[in-house]
């Protein structure tokens, strides 16, 4: 999946930096870029002229702008009820800046300057919570506790922590706690590789080895299922 931003940020270097991070290829996705920089907005007031036509999954928004507060506009969107999700980025140390953004319901708050080992963070945290809404079909508390968690909390699972876990190799912690994720959002739903390569946006391949893997640990069982013409498929459901 790919996801649609806009960034309102006045300094034109951090502003490309930030492009460019986000337009990096994945190569967990064949090397296509986790996300589309829809816009970039120096001021307010174009800020404000973009996303009146644009309606991003994802605003990076700068505090200290020249024509005002991006906390002004955080409040403009939330008054007209926008779906986007929205990371602050401010070098700006009062408090109570943090708790206005907290009340206005940032999805997190960076620091300048940004460390991207922490950006990554915080888009990792932002694609596990889309992930988690998208899979999801009703609210069960399996899913409201992946989205109000910690991670380190939602780690332990049945009484399981996966922290410490020493993975095979071609096997990596964010694309297996996705494909987690995937199971705890939906409970009793059996998926095949195929589904899980589909809504990850891996090969059917790459998302059979972390299903093996999964089945492996006992946190999946599997059911061999045959189809019009005699084919197995292997479907897995959470134990």
């Amino acid at each position: 999946m790919t996801y649609s931003v806009v960034i309102v940020e006045d300094e034109i270097e951090v502003a490309q930096l930030l492009a460019q991070y986000l337009l990096t290829p994945d190569k967990r996705r064949n090397n296509a870029p986790r996300y589309q920089v829809l816009g970039i907005a120096g001021d307010l007031a174009t800020a404000r002229s973009v996303l009146s036509a644009l309606n991003p999954a994802l605003i990076l928004l700068d505090v200290y702008l020249p024509d005002g507060s991006g906390l002004t506009l955080l409040s403009e969107l939330r008054a007209r009820d926008t779906n986007s999700e929205i990371m602050l980025l401010t070098a700006a140390k009062e408090v109570q800046v943090l708790e206005k953004a907290m009340q206005l319901g940032v999805c997190d708050f960076l620091v300048k300057p940004i460390m991207l080992s922490r950006l990554d963070q915080a888009l990792s945290r932002f694609e596990e919570k889309q992930l988690h809404l998208s899979a999801a079909q009703e609210v069960t508390q399996s899913v409201v506790d992946a989205l109000f968690l910690n991670p380190a909390d939602n780690a332990k699972d049945s009484g399981k922590d996966h922290t410490n876990v020493r993975l095979p190799k071609g096997v990596d912690s964010l694309t297996l706690q996705k494909v987690r994720q995937v199971f705890s959002a939906t409970p009793g739903q059996a998926y095949t590789a195929q589904r899980i390569g589909e809504q990850l946006g891996i090969s059917r391949s790459t998302a059979r080895r972390y299903l093996e893997y999964l089945l492996e640990s006992t946190e999946l069982m599997v059911d061999q299922n045959y189809g019009a013409i005699g084919r197995p498929e292997r479907s897995y459901r959470k134990c």
